[in-house]
């Protein structure tokens, strides 16, 4: 899975997109099916797929704090 940083989030639009730390590029999401509201500077994982639009991220969990 790939880390990376929440950049903004439309909650009534239920979309937008996050920041790989590491490459610094962005990739869209989709809020519809998240089990928690993405905030703006949260740091998460996901994996990437593509569809007609390009790459986009799924599967999107917080990250846990390291320990």
């Amino acid at each position: 899975m790939l880390k990376g940083i929440v950049q903004f989030y439309l909650s009534d639009k239920k979309y937008g997109y996050i920041r790989v730390s590491d490459t610094r590029e962005e990739f869209f999401f989709s809020g519809r099916k998240l089990a928690f509201t993405p905030q703006k500077g949260e740091e998460v994982q996901f994996e990437l797929k593509e569809d007609k639009q390009g790459l986009k991220a799924i599967n999107i969990k917080l990250s846990t704090p390291s320990q």
